[in-house]
């Protein structure tokens, strides 16, 4: 009697099971075959090493899972992240620290150190970081290195653009309840430009829920802003002491001659 679709009593029933379903999808390639060309049959499987089955017969009775799958993952996550394609080829590797300012220097190897360490850190208090300062510095550049980092490590990253996403909440209303819900409870926050062209009260108690949560159940948050932690404490001493404690470890304030500091004016 043929057993009931999903129950299985043995690994060799279990690898039987996957053998007959690969050679039905073997029959089935082959019948599609007699109205496609060998090429575009070819070209049609985003793995070439399992034929997008996402298992590899290495012989009748052992099978593994092939790497494409852990890459699926990862491109899962990059795109639930909201970090933009342009983004994505930002690195520690093409961050260049030719003629930077020692501050610059300074934010680059803090960061480094930050994402080497991260797995110790992330559930401590002080499991955060915070780039501060001049304007063009390259501080959403290291921040999104980070992220890029983590991301490829299988860690969840969700990426905050503080203007454009408050700015994006006042045309879809609706929709902003499960998107703050969504930037408590990710594993990693990245807010990029935080209080950028200063910040309604709204947008500062908004801040504070998301911040003041992750602060209680010890979520890390990547923050990049042009306002310094006497600013931050000054639009809210509550939300800038939280960002204070979480990040001070990883904590760099960039100031100096925006000829110097500003690549954009080089």
């Amino acid at each position: 009697m043929a057993k009931a679709r999903g129950k299985f009593n043995t690994m060799e029933e279990v690898l039987n099971d996957l053998r007959r379903k690969a050679n039905e999808n073997k029959v089935t390639s082959t019948n599609q075959s007699n109205t496609t060309s060998t090429t575009a049959s070819t070209n049609s499987y985003k793995c070439e090493v399992c034929k997008d089955k996402g298992l590899v017969f290495i012989n009748n009775d052992t099978a593994k899972i092939c790497g494409c799958r852990e890459q699926r993952k990862i491109d899962r996550l990059f795109k639930t992240s909201h970090i933009t394609e342009e983004f994505t080829k930002l690195g520690f590797k093409n961050f260049s620290l030719e003629g930077k300012h020692s501050s610059v220097v300074h934010a680059q190897r803090t960061s480094l150190a930050y994402v080497k360490r991260y797995g110790e850190l992330k559930e401590s208090r002080e499991n955060s970081i915070a780039l501060l300062g001049n304007p063009g510095a390259g501080k959403t550049h290291l921040l999104t290195a980070i992220s890029n980092n983590l991301l490829q490590k299988k860690v969840p990253v969700l990426y905050f653009p503080f203007r454009e996403g408050f700015d994006a909440f006042k045309d879809d209303f609706d929709s902003m309840e499960g998107k703050i819900e969504q930037m408590k409870q990710v594993e990693v926050l990245f807010i990029d430009d935080l209080f950028k062209r200063s910040a309604t009260e709204f947008e500062v108690k908004t801040m504070y829920s998301v911040i003041n949560y992750r602060y209680l159940n010890h979520k890390p948050i990547l923050i990049s802003s042009e306002c310094l932690i006497d600013d931050l404490l000054d639009i809210d001493e509550a939300l800038g002491s939280r960002i204070y404690q979480m990040c001070k470890s990883y904590l760099v304030e960039i100031v100096g001659n925006r000829r110097e500091l500003n690549y954009r004016l080089t």
